[in-house]
């Protein structure tokens, strides 16, 4: 089931704030960071994939 692009939209930005927020506690090395950018890497990948003409 392929989800609406406003809603990859809205789970992409909580996403990246919650990176952020976590990269201003622990530093953009500490393993929950990497995890969540690489969970929004596969966000945006997705979206790229779902939305953008090639």
């Amino acid at each position: 089931m392929m989800m609406s692009e406003n809603s990859l939209l809205s789970i992409i930005e909580k996403t990246r704030q919650e990176m952020i927020e976590l990269a201003q506690l622990y530093g953009y090395s500490n393993p929950n960071v990497v995890q969540c950018s690489q969970l929004l890497d596969q966000l945006l990948n997705t979206y790229d994939r779902n939305t953008v003409k090639h």
